[in-house]
């Protein structure tokens, strides 16, 4: 049976018109009924996105299987407790799943791993007993322990997506060329996989907002991918307070994690929330904001260094370093203080990353 055919058989069964399943799937109804006939193949977003809302593994049509429909797993139970706490406060959830533990007894999840109420606890346990301890780590290697299959097209309005089913599959998108965004892309998806309360089939990363997000579960996906590419002990040891420079991150982020340095600069952050802010900006604007315990200025003051850079644009990639105001980057600076302000001016990006250190 084809892909076409096993659409159209399932919208029949499911009695839906082709203007209702586009509906529910987020598609044009002519897409569908170009679908059916075979006139045009979709994309594997549109297929996971027919899975979605026909009601089936998403490798039921992305793969071509004749797969039976989902069924309910022996461990029902496990997965409405996971369902349900993935709902919840950190503080409650945590009790809910001391409790659930105490019902179900320590049993395995779903890929075989055991409970953590956090999720960086999950990161270590997958870097410790499953990356092998070391870095940069190997995220091909996980893939294949997991039996993740890795696929690349083109996708709208994000850069990476996860479909869950009777083979978990990821897609990448070909157009993100710069391999070190590709892989924290990738540790993303892996986290909303691993983390066992992320129960929804289909789940996209690296969208537009993906830095603003208030979705708790991206936001605990992206704090996944932190912790496993960067562990907090070994960025502590690599990064003490004292010996922190802009030519530091750039040589650990490149030699050792493979990240990109706002990346790691983002991690220094949560490691030393008091001391570091990191601000990614246009000259004009923050585009990106990664602040600890001080709040920084959405605008960038004319007198910074990162202003700077778009007076004379250099042609090559270049790194300032000068101890301005507080207030020139500090919305609470204070009369008389002052921060150590490292700003790098990217051409091939067009823009600055500038971090600022509080003496």
């Amino acid at each position: 049976m084809t892909i076409s055919e096993r659409i159209n058989k399932l919208r029949k069964e499911r009695n839906m018109s082709q203007a209702l399943l586009a509906e529910r799937a987020g598609l044009k109804a002519p897409a569908i009924s170009q679908y059916e006939s075979g006139a045009r193949s979709p994309s594997f977003e549109s297929l996971i996105k027919l899975s979605s809302a026909l009601g089936v593994p998403s490798d039921y049509l992305l793969l071509g299987e004749e797969a039976a429909p989902y069924e309910e797993s022996s461990d029902s139970l496990s997965r409405m407790i996971m369902h349900i706490s993935g709902m919840l406060p950190f503080d409650k959830r945590e009790m809910l799943l001391d409790y659930a533990l105490m019902l179900l007894g320590t049993g395995p999840t779903r890929l075989n791993l055991p409970y953590f109420n956090d999720v960086r606890s999950y990161a270590d346990y997958i870097f410790r007993q499953l990356g092998g301890n070391s870095l940069p780590v190997d995220l091909n290697g996980l893939l294949e322990h997991f039996k993740v299959k890795l696929i690349e097209s083109e996708l709208d309005n994000c850069e990476g997506m996860l479909a869950q089913g009777h083979e978990n599959l990821i897609i990448l998108d070909p157009r993100q060329q710069n391999q070190q965004r590709r892989r924290f892309t990738l540790a993303v998806l892996l986290g909303h996989l691993i983390i066992p309360w992320h129960t929804e089939t289909v789940y996209r990363a690296r969208e537009e907002s993906a830095f603003k997000t208030e979705d708790p579960r991206e936001m605990e996906a992206l704090q996944f991918a932190a912790c496993l590419l960067m562990p907090r002990d070994i960025l502590a040891q690599d990064l003490p307070a004292s010996a922190v420079s802009l030519h530091a991150l750039r040589k650990l982020a490149g030699e050792k994690y493979d990240v990109s340095v706002f990346s790691l600069a983002n991690s220094l952050v949560d490691l030393y929330p008091d001391k570091f802010a990191v601000v990614q900006s246009d000259g004009q604007k923050a585009l990106k904001t990664f602040q600890g315990s001080r709040p920084v200025r959405n605008d960038v003051d004319p007198r910074s260094l990162a202003a700077g850079f778009y007076k004379s644009l250099p042609q090559e990639s270049e790194v300032r370093t000068a101890k301005l105001e507080e207030k020139i980057w500090f919305q609470d600076g204070k009369p008389g203080a002052y921060v150590l302000e490292e700003s790098i001016y990217d051409p091939q990006i067009g823009k600055v990353l500038s971090l600022l250190t509080v003496p």
